[in-house]
């Protein structure tokens, strides 16, 4: 029987831990491993977490929780937690977010009879008490499933509603890294889908909250800004390092505008993004775009031809 471990990392979520954590604990599938990570929270998260956990005696011996000595950020808990993470499967459940009943058991279903590196579910929205419409996963060849997820903002990026083999983790030594708490998930998953064999299932394995207005996903702040600056130049790294053939270039190329464009509706200082990526497009339309965001024309017009480009590049690649 595999064994999956749920990642979770803890900080301000007093309002939503025991939705999430109940739906955690009460999967249908047994071979379970919690890792919650508190870092430093200073609400009363985990006084919750706590007391919910002697409720469930049964899953008490499989919950680890490790707690940080200081606030390290959502990037530097993931890390803790698939640090100590022991299972064959990982799975992260953000603490605000919640999981369907079966969810574990019809993820690791299809792992067991595909034996592939990333199964990846549908999930759906959940807003004031509310499911939306399931959104299943993207289902593409490798290559450009791949192109699509660097080009950003095409398909979904995302670490949760997924298991991630914990093997091939280890074999490549894909990590997150302290102070990249806004996007992690950009050049981890371009890491892993790299190397990954991805399978797809239909079913919802995720309900993810759009009313937690604290959520990272909502605060389009500087700070988080750089951080996903950060993200965008360790995912360039990786890539100018692996692909010698520049496949994946011109998706990198349009990737990048997001950054640019992110930052000038900000208006957070442009040069921070150029520091901070420390890359050049070799594509000449981006170049374009990049330069009339950085003149001071409207934003509108960039995104005209942005979007345009990026949407022939869809069909075409």
């Amino acid at each position: 029987m595999l064994k999956v471990s749920i990642l979770t990392p803890v900080y301000g979520v007093e309002k939503y831990i025991e939705q999430c954590a109940r739906s955690l604990f009460e999967q249908s599938y047994t071979h379970i491993e919690y890792i919650f990570v508190n870092d430093c929270t200073l609400d009363h998260s985990m006084d919750i977490l706590l007391s919910l956990i002697e409720k469930y005696p049964g899953r008490a011996n499989q919950t680890h929780i490790i707690n940080h000595e200081h606030n390290r950020g959502v990037g530097a808990a993931r890390q803790t937690a698939l640090m100590a993470a022991t299972g064959d499967y990982i799975m992260f459940a953000d603490s605000d977010d919640f999981l369907p009943l079966n969810a574990v058991e019809a993820l690791v279903r299809k792992a067991e009879s595909s034996e592939a590196d990333l199964i990846d579910g549908a999930y759906a929205e959940w807003n004031n008490g509310m499911a939306g419409e399931p959104q299943p996963p993207f289902d593409a060849k490798k290559e450009k499933l791949l192109k699509l997820h660097i080009c950003q903002n095409i398909i979904t990026n995302r670490l949760w509603g997924r298991l991630y083999k914990r093997s091939l983790i280890k074999e490549h030594q894909i990590y997150f890294e302290e102070g990249i708490n806004y996007a992690e998930d950009l050049f981890w998953n371009t890491q892993f889908l790299y190397y990954a064999k991805k399978i797809s299932i239909s079913e919802v394995v995720y309900y993810y909250r759009m009313d937690n207005m604290s959520s990272y996903c909502h605060d389009i702040s500087e700070k988080n800004l750089l951080s996903y600056f950060k993200s965008t130049h360790r995912m360039i790294a990786f890539l100018q390092q692996k692909d010698k053939s520049h496949t994946f270039r011109r998706a990198t190329d349009i990737g990048i505008v997001n950054a640019y464009r992110w930052a000038a509706q900000a208006q957070v200082d442009l040069n921070k993004a150029d520091e901070v990526i420390g890359y050049k497009p070799h594509d000449h339309i981006v170049r374009l775009v990049i330069w009339l965001i950085k003149k001071g024309y409207p934003i509108k017009w960039a995104v005209f031809i942005y979007l345009s480009y990026r949407r022939l590049y869809y069909y075409l690649s």
